[in-house]
Parts: structure tokens; sequence; C-alpha cells
């Protein structure tokens, strides 16, 4: 491994974006993939594709944005090391760490927005967004795969109304015959305040959220929609998919002991769906407060790029729309952990109050499809509890008190119809 490999895998180890931190994973190629300035100028930008080796063999792939500047030119930004350029050195930098590199990126790839301060937004994400001015972001890809991506696609065919709208996008030819989204411009939402901080302020408050919820559920209703319009819809058999979840609650159970007890009563919940047909199709794929932004004009549902920790064919297949009605389900019992007394009856009443609301705006007043809600709402849980116990112990009570009272109800029972007596 060179010294510039190196640089390079120490860095992404300290940025936020960065989804392999401690997983000892090496950098084995670096790829120029598109360049983005004339490559004499100062400095020059271009993209670059870093594929990384896991110790379990696996092997990742990350967007990186390069600055170039020659040695004797004065270098800001961090310095990851240097390279030979038609036989003199240019120092090696991460572009986003250059105000002016990003001017220059910013300029070449989206000139409507060349006049337009530009600067890197600071929240904590998978990914990297300028801000491009106030009325634009330009939101660059960071772990990629050949073809397009997720979330381009869907704003490419959705493109504003409950979604932002799409003002370019940024490719590659990479690897060779295969178009790669580098990053999408996308409008920035005036006014906007991120979903999770609203539910949670007014959770700690005490404050009524069951209109801003029931209208939550409606603008995911017709974004479901648009979506099923857009890329159409399959069916697909209960009984697979209650094999799906009780294959992975049984590799759950191997690895969160406190699961293992109540395997057979969850079971039961994923067997009622058995002997059912269910309509499939895209979906969001990782929904919840968090990719939501609450306006004045309303709520956006933002992110289309799925789990993270799933492949881009994983990713991208179509699964039941009550998968994305689970995870905000989930995302409401999540938001009372930033009340006072998190399992206390006006924390429990408020996570209450913002589901069924939220289930009756995307129901539009009908019942849900009980079997579908619980099953998908305890494989979330489940899939929770062991990602809490890896990475937040102090979390686990939060999706291990709904798969307790899910297996002490009955497959009929909404999991939130619960009392937390019985989790210490």
């Amino acid at each position: 491994m060179s010294a510039l490999h190196d640089a390079w895998m120490s860095h992404l180890e300290s940025v936020r974006w960065f989804g392999g931190k401690g997983a000892g994973a090496s950098i084995v190629g670096l790829e120029p993939v598109a360049t983005h300035t004339d490559p004499d100028a100062v400095p020059a930008v271009r993209s670059e594709v870093a594929t990384l080796a896991f110790p379990d063999g696996h092997t990742e792939y990350y967007h990186l944005l390069v600055a170039l500047y020659p040695e004797s030119e004065h270098t800001p930004g961090t310095v990851l090391g240097t390279e030979e350029a038609d036989g003199r050195g240019v120092r090696v930098v991460d572009a986003t760490t250059d105000p002016g590199a990003l001017a220059a990126f910013v300029a070449a790839t989206a000139p409507a927005f060349s006049e337009v301060p530009v600067a890197v937004w600071r929240g904590e994400q998978s990914n990297t967004t300028l801000t491009l001015g106030k009325s634009d972001l330009y939101k660059l890809f960071r772990r990629i795969e050949p073809g397009p991506n997720l979330d381009a696609e869907v704003l490419v065919a959705l493109s504003g109304d409950r979604v932002p709208a799409l003002r370019g996008r940024l490719t590659a030819d990479w690897p060779a015959g295969h178009t790669t989204d580098l990053g999408i411009v996308l409008e920035r939402i005036a006014g906007a305040e991120d979903g999770w901080e609203r539910a949670t302020a007014a959770c700690v408050a005490g404050a009524d959220f069951r209109r801003e919820a029931r209208d939550l559920g409606a603008a995911l209703a017709e974004v479901h929609a648009r979506l099923a319009d857009a890329f159409g819809f399959e069916e697909r058999s209960g009984d697979d998919l209650a094999d799906t979840m009780a294959s992975r609650l049984d590799a759950a159970a191997a690895v969160a002991p406190p699961l293992a007890e109540h395997v057979p009563a969850l079971r039961s919940a994923f067997d009622a769906l058995r002997g059912h047909t269910l309509a499939v199709q895209r979906v969001h794929g990782d929904f919840h407060l968090g990719q939501t932004l609450a306006s004045p004009a309303g709520w956006t549902i933002i992110d289309f790029e799925g789990e993270p920790a799933k492949t881009a064919a994983e990713r991208r297949a179509f699964d039941s729309p009550w998968r994305d009605v689970a995870g905000m389900v989930r995302s409401f019992d999540y938001a009372r952990s930033a009340h006072p007394e998190p399992a206390s009856a006006e924390a429990l009443a408020w996570a209450d109050a913002a589901t069924a609301a939220f289930l009756d705006g995307y129901c539009a007043g009908e019942p849900p499809r009980a079997d579908l809600l619980n099953g998908y709402v305890i494989d979330k849980a489940v899939y929770e509890v062991v990602y809490e116990i890896r990475n937040r112990p102090d979390w686990v009570q939060i999706p291990l008190r709904a798969v307790i009272a899910a297996s002490v109800s009955g497959p009929e029972e909404h999991p939130l119809r619960r009392s937390d007596d019985d989790v210490s």
C-alpha cells in the first residue's frame, strides 16, 4: 500500500460519512473517474473512486472529491500527500475541506450556481452535502456502486411534490460501460426543520403532535402512490415474507441473547402473514423521522437510498409499503427517548397518539392492515435490538420494549398498545 493510500485511509476513519470505521479496511486502489476542471487549473478538481478491502473479504467503493495543487503553490485544506502529474509533483487535497476547490467544482459541474456561496453542510450523514446559497443543495454520494443511485432514480421520476425537485445529476463512466451517479443538485426546502427535531421537541414539551403526524401519514401515502405509478408493482407470497422475517429473527437471536426467549411468540406474528398475497413496489426503504422535513409548505420526504448496509440490488428490490409505515411507527417510539422520563405514561401516550394519527393519515381513516403492520414493526424492532447492542448499548431498551410488548400480545393487537411495566 502506498503512503497516499495510507493517508486517505486514516482520513476516512475520521470523517462522518465513512461507514466502515474500525472494521480494519484498507485502500487497495485509487482510480480517477471524472475530471471536473482543466487539468492545469489551480486547483484542478477531479473525482476518484477508492476501492476498500475488508478483512471478511467484501469490497466497498467510496467517491472522493480531490483537489490538486502544484507543490510550489500555497495549499489550503487537508493535504493527504503528493503524486506525480506530467513529471511534476502535486499535492493531493480533500476538496471538501478547501473552499476554493469547492467553488471551482461547482462552477465546472453546476455552472448555474457558480456565483452563489458554497459551503459544506455540517450535519451528520452518510454523504456530503454542499449548500448552494439559500435555495439549493449539492449532494455528493460517498459509498457508491456501479450504476444509478437510488435517490437519483427516485428524484428523476418524481421531482417535486412531497420530494425535493431535482436540478442536476453528476455521473461518471465507472466502471467502464456503467453510468454511475456521483452526486445530484436538488432543491433546498425553504423554511425546513428536521422531522426528528420537530417531533422530539414536541414530545419533550408534551405538545400535541397529532395534526403533524396525520399530515405526514398522508404525505407518505401520496409518495407511495407516485412510486407505484413510476416503477410499477408486483405481488409477493405472504409465506415467503414470513420465512424471510423468521430467518432474520433467528439470525438476530444468535447475536442478541435478549431476543432468544421471545422467538416463539414473535414467529406467531410472522405466521399471520401466511396464506396471503401482498402487493410490493419501490419504497423508501429506510423511513424514519430523520428522513423528513417539516416546512410551511408541509412535509417533504428525502433520502431514498435505503438502508446503507444493504447492496444497491437489495435496496432497489420491491417491498411492501408497510415497511415504510413500520419504520415511522418505530421512529415515533424512538422519539420518546428525548422525554425526561421516556418510560412514563406521558411519553408513552405521546408516542401512541402520534402513531395513531400517522396511521389514520396514511390509511385515510380506514383501519391499517394489522398482519402486515405488526409483522414489519416486529421485524424492524428485532433489527434495532441487534443494532443497539452493537452500537449504542444504552439504547437497547427502546426496541426491546417493543419486542417484549409484541411477544406478550396477540398478532391481532397493535404492538404499541402496551405498557412498560414489565421492562426493567
